[in-house]
């Protein structure tokens, strides 16, 4: 097989700007190498390069294409890179494939505005783009075909979902979209006994690496455990390969690496998410969703075929595939690319027809190199991974568009993923819009937690509000500038990474109120990372923390976390990590399947894999696996922990006496 492939550095390193431990060598030389392979990351390919054809017009030699690199303190790309547009290839084009569509033409989105704050009618309004001058488009929703491209829906007449198609009147193309969800469709969150405040108190479950369907299963105890709510990790379309990144089949960070916005991730599609929301709220559970909106994949990282790196043997590559079932959206970006579209002459720019964005959606290539430098926070492409304009409107809208749709699909919420590398002021102006979207104000119970990784950065990001990059007292102002009510504004809250050893920075301008808390967090598990210094005041269970040392940080969570003086009312907010333990040190992958080396297809030899293991277990007590061992934790299970949160919002403690056969006491 051809041994190279560009996993962007992002995959390696997705988090080597939140290696704060900046004392230790170690940290910082793999700090320092994760910057280097923003531009390079490869491997030799000795034999069968033959193997990847070259396109019509490629450049001569090993030679790449080097533009659209910032200068100074710019950050756009270039507008006569929107002509490097619709790189995707037609029908009766080479390298076409079925999960393509008609994007290489025509390309569009829904966006969902409910008309009032009932939420009981929705206008859809489809947004299609074609490269064909003067084309006439058709839109049918339902399969009722029709000439304009809005229509609106009610309650009272669709219970959803709704099919949606765009098609040309040439009869030359056809795009179907994800189907319509409407938020009227989703079951009510069923009423259970317990301080949760309507949704904005309580203790959510992160379920890392759990497929939906497990975390559906697991709802069941959820309930009778008492936590407000379970936490997704990314739904939407995200890398795949079946072949080795660093050795290893799909490794975790890849659900970093979104293709599209289209709900059919590595977790499940959207059926099975439209599944595991409606059963876990029938049974009062609320789900929340992690939303990759700072970014798309790593450049190079792509479906194009055609790859090479002239530092590296002028090793070769061809695309990668997505978690879509059936074939991949198309995904393009400018990374190691040598060849050009036969139709317009042009090479590949940064473009993801299923969202749709365009090159010019996206900022200019420049490596975060500063952590205290707001425009290098803001624009530069965190570790390779190709980074979204978010300054411009239309982008704005799309990222809103995305968030609507899963609050319309059931979502209570959503974590915001990588929320420091999105300015304040745009952060501000994208819920401006989703509150807009979702009829002038947010639902009752909606939540959403802002990761902002403080570091040595926590003045700048939290505590002075005049620094010009401030997500305390000043996102507060900008939110407030956006329409939301101060009621609104506490929904949203920053995820403290300051807790526990440094819980104040966390809080400095804000009410803690305002702050979500946990201890063992998702970018902890990765070996030799680390994010955040909590000292001795917390630990991370696969990383060799004892298990009684653990349970006792996360009971400290709920009965007395550091930085609390009112712990009924601060911090309402509380995450508890259900983690896996890797079978060693570099097989990073996922024992969801998708990371077994039997998936492999190419370049083989030295795969690492990881087996796969049933996420949901009905007998476990907690704290199952163990370092070495593959299996998940189930920490959530843990019957101390259990009650230490349970008297957090009111419950009397479960026993065996009371708990059903739900909890087996130790």
């Amino acid at each position: 097989g051809i041994n190279a492939e560009y996993g962007s550095s992002s995959v390696l390193c997705r988090r080597s700007e939140e290696l704060m431990s900046r004392q230790n060598n170690n940290f910082l030389l793999l700090f320092l190498t994760c910057l280097s392979l923003s531009s390079i990351f490869v491997f030799s390919t000795p034999l069968l390069s033959h193997l990847i054809k070259p396109a019509q017009s490629s450049l001569p030699g090993c030679d790449v294409y080097h533009d659209n690199q910032c200068q100074g303190n710019n950050i756009d790309t270039p507008d006569s890179f929107e002509a490097r547009r619709w790189y995707t290839p037609l029908r009766d084009e080479p390298d076409w494939q079925p999960s393509y569509q008609d994007y290489g033409k025509l390309v569009a989105s829904a966006q969902l505005q409910y008309t009032d704050s009932s939420r009981t009618s929705v206008n859809v309004t489809i947004l299609a783009q074609t490269s064909s001058p003067n084309a006439q488009m058709v839109y049918s929703f339902g399969g009722q075909p029709q000439s304009i491209p809005w229509k609106i829906f009610s309650s009272t007449t669709t219970k959803g979902p709704v099919t949606v198609a765009v098609k040309l009147t040439d009869g030359t193309a056809t795009v179907v979209l994800e189907p319509l969800d409407f938020i009227w469709s989703a079951p009510a969150v069923a009423p259970r006994s317990g301080d949760y405040r309507s949704g904005q108190k309580g203790a959510i479950v992160e379920f890392f690496g759990w497929p939906h369907d497990q975390v559906e299963a697991e709802c069941q105890f959820l309930a009778q455990a008492g936590y407000l709510g379970a936490k997704l990790f990314p739904s939407q379309e995200q890398i795949l390969s079946t072949q080795p990144f660093n050795s290893v089949l799909n490794p975790w960070y890849f659900m970093y690496q979104p293709v599209s916005y289209r709900l059919q991730g590595r977790m499940g599609s959207r059926d099975q998410l439209r599944s595991t929301i409606a059963t876990c709220r029938s049974l009062g559970v609320r789900l929340y969703a992690d939303a990759v909106i700072n970014h798309m994949t790593g450049s190079g990282n792509d479906a194009n075929p055609y790859h090479r790196n002239p530092q590296a043997g002028c090793s070769l590559w061809g695309g990668k595939n997505s978690s879509l079932a059936g074939g991949r959206s198309p995904m393009y970006t400018q990374g190691f690319v040598y060849t050009t579209n036969q139709r317009t002459g042009l090479p590949a720019s940064q473009e993801f027809p299923a969202v749709p964005w365009s090159p010019v959606d996206f900022h200019c290539e420049r490596a975060l190199n500063s952590w205290t430098d707001p425009l290098d926070l803001n624009a530069g492409w965190l570790t390779g991974l190709v980074d979204l304009n978010t300054e411009r409107d239309n982008v704005q809208e799309r990222i809103a568009a995305y968030l609507t749709d899963l609050i319309s699909i059931g979502f209570s919420g959503f974590r915001i993923d990588a929320a420091k590398h999105i300015k304040p002021d745009d952060l501000a102006s994208i819920f401006g819009k989703v509150r807009r979207n979702l009829g002038g104000s947010f639902p009752p119970d909606f939540i959403a937690w802002l990761e902002v990784l403080l570091g040595g950065e926590s003045d700048m990001l939290m505590c002075n509000p005049n620094s010009g990059y401030n997500y305390g007292a000043y996102l507060e102002q900008a939110l407030s500038g956006n329409g939301l009510t101060k009621s609104e504004i506490d929904m949203i809250k920053i995820w403290n990474s300051g807790y526990p050893k440094e819980t104040d920075k966390g809080v400095c301008t804000i009410s803690p109120w305002r702050s979500a808390i946990q201890n063992d967090d998702a970018d902890q598990q990765m070996p030799g990372s680390s994010s955040r210094d909590m000292g001795d005041q917390g630990c991370i269970l696969v990383k060799g923390c004892q298990e009684d040392v653990h349970r006792g940080f996360e009971m400290k969570l709920f009965q007395s976390p550091n930085g609390a003086t009112d712990n009924d009312n601060q911090f309402p907010i509380r995450l508890v990590l259900s983690s896996f333990y890797f079978p060693n040190d570099t097989a990073l992958g996922i024992p969801d399947g998708q990371s077994d080396c039997s998936l492999c297809q190419t370049t083989c030899n030295g795969c690492q894999g990881v087996k796969k293991v049933t996420a949901f277990n009905a007998g476990s007590k907690g704290y199952d696996g163990q370092t070495g061992q593959v299996d998940y934790t189930r920490v959530h299970r843990d019957a101390s922990i259990v009650n230490a949160m349970r008297q957090w919002i009111h419950l009397s403690p479960l026993t065996s006496k009371n708990n059903n056969n739900i909890i087996s006491m130790r």
